[in-house]
């Protein structure tokens, strides 16, 4: 009787809240404050930031490829909306709830890849108060500290549960699958034209590479749980829905028109047969050591062959796919090549501390050089990247900043090469062949674009790195050994 008594006073109150706030609501709608209808939806995110930081995360996931890139809010700041505000609050209350109440799993902080990744950080934050433009290096600094926290440490503890791995790449997989169908759509308005290929993904992906790139990343993995399905479990319905979901990727990816994505995923596939062979992760390096020895050797012979080809960058996909390595009249190809040139001249003059983190959009104008001007090329430079993920970092904080980008690289493929053919558990074994497989499609794309401050690759290169370190942290024993981690927690 005591609790029916209770039930009925908390119903009475939900019904006398919500009857006020509608009031409330309907009032200021009429004077034209629509920004009340939003703080329902801020107190529930509150209160799964208090109480479930799990299902916030993963909510936040889903919003990000459905977040409207490029909009400036108060000072100037550039935000997507609705997710980098929540991502943002996130990060506060991970710091105020783990780190400060100290409940957080420290074993994190022991990892190689964690390390590596504190390093980097730590050096971002160090040239951006060298940086030429401390503002803008600073924000830099925030916006990277927020990815890293979020979807790194928040997202290692989530990937203690086993099933959240598979929920979060789900999560960013089916708004992304909603999004292509809207692409293609638009798309098909404009027969599919190359034209339009370039921009027609907006609200939400800002350009044909970033779209392409995100798509690229979900290819081999949604085609190795197809491969794998009856290995991992995976239910009946789930492996239905994986095919469409391929093709619909695939489709995508091919009338992106990006010619770096397309040779990504290739890439990708070329790869997997390292794992079919069980190449190690040493004779791997050496490997790539030798290519990159022969290719400097040779650059001269490699050049000349290149610029052979005189295959412009056309409508229809053969002649697109044809000009990739035109150097010789592919103003697209050419520019990226002026970019190159001018942050290695960047670098030259700022070998140790490079420009700061954030500024080579702003800087990069002067250090171009004539010889590798283009038709597209701008003496303001106000065109952006440096369009490389390695050579971007080498110009704003110098080598320093560029080898600590590429410890946490080889630390986390180090982790997972020691995951796949190690592992007990035969689904740790295929998650984790499948995460580098699918970071190995970024990497690739990562040489000629970069777009790791963005949300939209964020979330997939943190995160990414956060499951390598969970599985070896929580999962490399079978589920088992997160049991009797979990009983060694509370005792």
């Amino acid at each position: 009787m005591i609790n029916f008594i209770k039930s009925s006073i908390s119903l009475r109150w939900f019904y006398i809240i919500s009857a006020i706030f509608l009031i409330v609501n309907s009032i200021a709608v009429a004077l034209g404050y629509f920004w009340i209808g939003i703080i329902p939806i801020i107190f529930v995110v509150l209160l799964l930031g208090i109480f479930r930081i799990d299902m916030l995360i993963l909510f936040i996931v889903f919003l990000v490829p459905l977040s409207i890139t490029d909009l400036n809010v108060v000072g100037g700041l550039g935000l997507t909306l609705p997710d980098e505000p929540f991502i943002i609050c996130l990060c506060g209350l991970v710091i105020f709830k783990y780190i400060i109440d100290g409940t957080y799993d420290f074993r994190v902080f022991k990892h190689p890849i964690t390390i590596a990744i504190l390093v980097n950080l730590a050096w971002v934050l160090f040239t951006s108060f060298t940086s030429t433009e401390k503002i803008i290096s600073l924000k830099f600094f925030t916006s990277r500290f927020w990815y890293v926290v979020v979807f790194y440490f928040l997202a290692v503890v989530l990937f203690k549960k086993f099933k959240n791995i598979s929920r979060y790449l789900w999560l960013y997989i089916i708004p992304l699958v909603g999004v292509i169908i809207f692409t293609l759509y638009k798309h098909s308005e404009e027969s599919f034209s190359q034209r339009a290929s370039f921009e027609i993904m907006q609200p939400f992906y800002e350009a044909h590479g970033v779209y392409s790139a995100a798509i690229a990343f979900f290819i081999p993995i949604v085609l190795l749980f197809i491969v794998f399905a009856f290995n991992i479990k995976l239910n009946s319905t789930l492996f239905v829905i994986s095919i469409p979901v391929l093709i619909i990727l695939v489709l995508g990816l091919i009338f992106s028109f990006t010619r770096a994505a397309w040779l990504s995923v290739a890439v990708s596939l070329a790869f997997s047969l390292i794992f079919v062979f069980r190449v190690r992760f040493n004779a791997l390096i050496l490997l790539l050591a030798s290519v990159v020895t022969v290719a400097l050797v040779n650059q001269d012979e490699i050049i000349y062959r290149l610029s052979l080809n005189k295959q412009n960058s056309a409508e229809g996909i053969e002649q697109h796919l044809e000009s990739i390595s035109n150097i010789n009249n592919d103003q697209s190809n050419l520019e990226r090549l002026n970019r190159w040139v001018a942050a290695i001249n960047m670098s030259k003059v700022k070998p140790i501390f490079g420009f700061g983190p954030g500024t080579y959009p702003f800087k990069y104008a002067v250090y171009q050089d004539p010889a590798f001007e283009t038709e597209i090329t701008t003496h303001f430079g106000d065109q952006g990247h440096a369009h490389s993920e390695y050579l971007n970092p080498l110009a704003e904080s110098g080598w320093i900043g560029l080898l600590s980008w590429m410890a946490i690289l080889f630390f986390v493929y180090k982790t997972g090469f020691r995951l796949v053919y190690n592992a007990i558990d035969i689904k740790v074994k295929i998650f984790a062949a499948a995460i580098l497989l699918g970071l190995v499609t970024y990497l690739a794309h990562g040489v000629v674009n970069g777009y790791s401050d963005q949300d939209k690759i964020a979330v997939l290169l943190w995160g990414s790195f956060a499951i390598i370190t969970a599985l070896d942290i929580y999962h490399i024993e079978g589920e088992d050994q997160l049991y009797k981690l979990e009983l060694e927690l509370e005792d």
